[in-house]
């Protein structure tokens, strides 16, 4: 799917050093910037579920012509805010220096960053120390204030979109999803809506996010400082809205901080702060009561009930509940019809949602790599954890392989473990065996592909889309045939795979460079 190393684009301008990663919508890579020897970093326009790349000539086609208007209709959007962010000058965010069409699709160039994100900072510190997690985020806020101050939302503020460079500062990278407003505060320009679960408040679940309000950011913000402090991903607001709440933050935490982030993740949007210098202001920048990482304790505990401590507010109580409950209740219902599978309790572990059919495992609601249940995701050779690596024939694509001679399951050759972390990992043969023979298995037709509503003991239902599989570029059987790995080895060349289309499902043995789909589990 990712352009090759040595990929040249405008003329040979630009040189792909790398594949960095790939979300829903496009893929992001390191480059050189030839003549001036100088790093960057290229985005280019590619929408997984719909578009193919040429091997031979790395030129991008829409799979369906159906999706054609549609795929053309978001390229269009992704040069236009290309072009947009290019005016943007902070430097707390990454700069936009270039946008150009080629390969049948389109690119933007950016600013290099060498670093890490605070996602990953964060998973290797566990939390951040209160004195250091406030110093990013206040350099976040800055920028995302100048951001504001050009009308303009960002609408995926989450730890993985901020970037900690060699120079231990915060720049706000990914616009991705952000949002343009004309001077009346209506929406002018838009490209994809972000909806990450923990960081994106109820207005943006419900895709109310039509007037200017830089409360839908400051809620993502705050979010973003729960997770430093407690490294824990936030409840999604729908979540909270049911009557959910977020284990109360470390005792050590300054009654300031305390009060910032409850006050930015609000439900009713109308109660957070309404500009990001009047968050600002609420937090504690001396940090006070903060302690050294390694003297805090590693996990937060909910306390038992008669010693719980005050919990982060949700919502203003003094508000009338009633009229606010019904209107929260109403967004989850509405976003529950067109989002989640019927039957889904509602569970997250480590920022993804899973599914108790009544099995002996429990199933995630969507694949690697999608943000939709309707979505085949990415494709993963057998023990690959990356995307773009043994995915055709080659005596070489086995070569991964070697010395695994038995279930990959929670080890580092598991796609599920390394990608979502937390006690995700793929399915056995025998738990796709069980999801076949134990459960309603029923074909119908969603927006993205055809594929499998399963329902299981329980009543609650999963859907597995037909995404087909991949070899090399191409992708084949995409909308008739479905096909999952699973943790299973068969010998050294194979490996066990889900196979399913709109008249039989089984479980079988395949070629382990074949780049299939992922449907992760549980305990």
């Amino acid at each position: 799917m990712d352009l090759p190393v040595n990929t040249l684009l405008q003329g040979g301008k630009y040189r792909i050093v790398r594949f960095i990663g790939s979300g829903g919508f496009g893929c992001t890579y390191e480059a050189e910037h030839v003549m001036l020897e100088k790093r960057v970093a290229i985005k280019e326009f590619f929408v997984k579920d719909f578009c193919n790349r040429d091997e031979m000539t790395a030129c991008v086609t829409v799979g369906t012509e159906s999706k054609r208007k549609l795929v053309d209709k978001l390229k269009r959007k992704f040069v236009d805010e290309a072009k947009s962010l290019s005016q943007l000058r902070h430097p707390g965010i990454v700069s936009v220096s270039d946008v150009f069409e080629e390969n049948g699709t389109a690119y933007f160039v950016m600013d290099y960053i060498e670093g890490s994100s605070l996602s990953e900072l964060i998973a290797r510190e566990k939390r951040l120390p209160e004195k250091r997690a406030l110093r990013y985020i206040r350099q976040a806020g800055t920028a995302l204030r100048y951001v504001h101050g050009h009308n303009r939302l960002h609408l995926d503020v989450k730890p993985g979109n901020i970037m900690i460079n060699t120079a231990d500062e915060a720049v706000l990278i990914d616009f991705g999803a952000s949002k343009q407003y004309d001077e009346a505060g209506g929406e002018n320009t838009s490209t994809l809506m972000g909806r990450t679960p923990g960081y994106a408040p109820l207005e943006q679940m419900g895709n109310d996010v039509v007037k200017f309000m830089p409360a839908t950011d400051i809620y993502a913000l705050g979010a973003t400082l729960y997770k430093s402090l407690t490294g824990q991903t936030p409840l999604s607001a729908t979540l909270l809205a049911s009557g959910e709440a977020l284990d109360p933050l470390p005792k050590s935490i300054s009654e300031s901080t305390r009060k910032a982030v409850e006050a930015a993740m609000r439900l009713n949007k109308k109660e957070r702060p309404q500009t990001v210098e009047e968050f600002l202001e609420m937090l504690d920048e001396k940090g006070e009561g903060d302690t050294e990482l390694s003297e805090r304790p590693k996990v937060v505990v909910k306390p038992k009930r008669e010693e719980e401590p005050e919990r982060i507010s949700v919502a203003n109580r003094k508000r009338k509940w009633p009229l606010f409950a019904f209107l929260c209740a109403a967004i989850v219902i509405a976003v529950g019809i067109f989002v989640w599978p019927k039957g889904e309790e509602g569970n997250v572990i480590n920022g993804h949602r899973y599914v108790d059919l009544g099995l002996s495992v429990k199933w995630a609601t969507v694949n690697i790599g999608s943000p939709l249940q309707e979505g085949a995701g990415d494709y993963y050779a057998w023990g690959v954890t990356t995307t773009g690596d043994k995915l055709e024939y080659s005596e070489k694509s086995y070569s991964v392989d070697v010395g695994i001679a038995g279930d990959i399951g929670g080890s580092q050759y598991d796609v599920a473990r390394t990608v979502w972390g937390g006690s995700w990992r793929l399915p056995t043969k025998d738990e796709f065996e069980e999801l076949k023979n134990k459960c309603k298995w029923e074909w119908i037709v969603k927006e993205y592909f055809s594929g499998y509503k399963i329902t299981g003991p329980s009543g609650n239902s999963i859907y597995l889309p037909a995404g087909g599989y991949r070899n090399g570029y191409s992708k084949h059987e995409v909308g008739r045939r479905g096909e999952y790995w699973t943790s299973t080895p068969f010998d050294d060349k194979n490996a066990y795979s889900l196979t399913f289309d709109g008249e039989m499902s089984y479980v079988s043995c395949f070629p382990k460079y074949v780049g299939r789909n992922i449907r992760p589990v549980t305990e």
